[in-house]
């Protein structure tokens, strides 16, 4: 089975309007949907009735919604929620970057990143993503994955069970409250929203991977490795650890999670009183 490429872009709630959305599904959907779904109905892929739909919804005073459109195997998932920030998470299979190669993809989300004031947004094998991120320990045995390295921890729901400690791996996710992403994969981009959390300068102090840019609008785009598909390479795992270490992603998420346990706003949590590693 071919590996697919798994994008996701955190943004501001103030961007997601009917018309950027408009664009968005001319500039993002890299595939012929054959099903949509919406807050209203799930149904076969249709432009105007999904036009329709969208402007229902947005004809309420607060929006929220979850659109999904897909085929068999791609997909394009734009999430505004009550108390998560908006997101936009696609998948693309072989057949769209085969035919739009992934260079050509990653160009269209830098660009779509500064345009739309992204908060944070990462690139990466979706094969990976979800085996860095897999607490099972009996998935692993029955896929012949290796153990070795592998700690574990007890099972949150079966304490007389064991799971496996993603923290194990250099590849594992954090998540805040409100959808903010902190982990390490081989494309990254950071707005300056993000820079409450890690500062600018030791972002972009970070030399030990493939790319590291600052954009125009102070935005960055560090690459990790030079290949998505050559994620298991001793070489790429280290330079993601070595992420990891250096920028002190798993210091911060930590604080951070923790912090958000209390009751609080978004507003007031970007403004978050954990200090920034220096």
């Amino acid at each position: 089975m071919e590996d697919v490429m798994f994008v996701k872009m955190v943004i501001p709630e103030e961007v997601v309007t009917l018309q950027n959305i408009n664009k968005w599904l001319d500039e993002l959907v890299l595939f012929s949907p054959t099903k949509m779904r919406t807050k209203l109905t799930e149904r076969k892929f249709n432009v105007k009735q999904l036009q329709r739909e969208l402007e229902t919804l947005f004809s309420n005073e607060e929006v929220y919604f979850q659109l999904d459109l897909n085929d068999d195997t791609s997909s394009f998932t734009l999430t505004k929620g009550v108390r998560q920030l908006p997101s936009i998470l696609c998948m693309f299979n072989k057949s769209v970057y085969d035919k739009i190669s992934v260079n050509e993809i990653v160009e269209k989300f830098n660009s779509f990143f500064q345009i739309y004031n992204g908060i944070v947004g990462y690139a990466v094998s979706c094969e990976d993503q979800t085996w860095q991120n897999n607490t099972d320990i009996e998935a692993f045995i029955e896929s012949n994955r290796s153990l070795e390295h592998v700690t574990f921890k007890p099972d949150f729901f079966h304490k007389d069970k064991e799971m496996i400690d993603i923290e194990s791996f250099p590849g594992h996710n954090h998540f805040s409250k409100e959808g903010i992403w902190f982990g390490s994969s081989w494309k990254m981009w950071f707005g300056k929203k993000y820079y409450s959390f890690i500062p600018k300068d030791k972002l972009l102090a970070f030399s030990d991977g493939f790319q590291n840019l600052e954009f125009n609008d102070e935005s960055i785009s560090i690459v990790l490795y030079e290949n998505i598909w050559e994620y298991d390479k001793p070489i790429n795992r280290a330079i993601q650890w070595k992420f990891r270490k250096v920028v002190g992603i798993d210091e911060v998420a930590h604080k951070v999670i923790n912090k958000s346990k209390t009751p609080n706003r978004w507003s007031e949590r970007l403004n978050i009183s954990v200090e920034p590693l220096r």
